[in-house]
């Protein structure tokens, strides 16, 4: 099925010829792209690969746009070359990745159209702004009795180490509610939350750091702060109930370019 910003179709692996990353779950563009035309011309939105092991989900990332899929975290930094033309929201003094402003102010305006109060309280940070947040939060440990030693680790669950960090990309915003200024996981039983939830990956949105996936994302449960990575790519992540790592790493990292 051609779904915006990507391809998404079902494969069975095990056929003969059918490239196949040995460690993921991966069958090279090529072949995709070979029996996808064959299969959307005979009008089916499953794919047939093979005749064994089961039916799994693959996902063909839109590589004319690949900026959707950047990933950074603790392991991965931001290249320290990286430009974006960013773009300042309606009413706010935060600013995000220009290619994202529309997809974000109509989420907003959905939400506003629900009677709903959401508010992007950070957008995109420098480098500079991003290594004084990681600070003060080791700060902010040291004071709450983490040994300085443990500091930095503890700090790390909470705001993104120096050189990685989403909102250094321009890509993630963290998003509260007017009546709800705290950034904690009670936000995700508030209106809002539950509607970002739901709604977001519609707009091409994911909630990046989601509970059960901590050990993965190195990142503390955080309700509140959602990421663009493209209609098809949210849709898909949320379905399989996947975090971002998991899926760069079995549908981006192998793509070719």
């Amino acid at each position: 099925v051609s779904v915006a910003g990507g391809l998404l179709l079902f494969v069975k692996f095990g056929q003969p010829g059918a490239e196949k990353n040995k460690n993921s779950q991966y069958v090279s563009r090529d072949v995709l792209e070979s029996e996808s035309q064959s299969a959307l011309a005979q009008g089916t939105s499953q794919l047939q690969v093979g005749d064994s092991a089961g039916i799994h989900p693959v996902f063909i990332p839109d590589t004319e746009n690949m900026w959707q899929y950047i990933l950074t975290n603790e392991k991965v930094a931001v290249p320290d070359d990286y430009e974006i033309e960013t773009k300042q929201l309606p009413d706010s003094q935060e600013s995000v990745d220009a290619r994202i402003y529309a997809p974000l102010v109509r989420m907003l305006e959905a939400m506003r159209s629900e009677g709903l109060s959401p508010v992007v309280c950070s957008g995109y940070r420098t480098k500079e702004k991003q290594e004084a947040l990681f600070e003060s939060e080791v700060q902010n440990q040291i004071r709450q009795g983490v040994p300085e030693a443990k500091a930095y680790d503890e700090a790390k669950k909470y705001v993104s180490v120096p050189n990685s960090g989403e909102h250094r990309l321009g890509l993630a915003v963290d998003i509260y509610a007017a009546n709800y200024t705290q950034l904690d996981e009670g936000y995700e039983d508030t209106p809002e939350g539950r509607w970002l939830r739901t709604h977001a990956p519609s707009y091409g949105f994911i909630l990046r750091y989601d509970r059960g996936k901590e050990a993965i994302t190195g990142i503390s449960y955080e309700p509140w702060h959602f990421r663009y990575v493209g209609e098809a790519a949210a849709q898909f992540i949320t379905e399989n109930n996947l975090c971002f790592e998991e899926f760069w790493e079995t549908y981006i990292c192998h793509t070719e370019k």
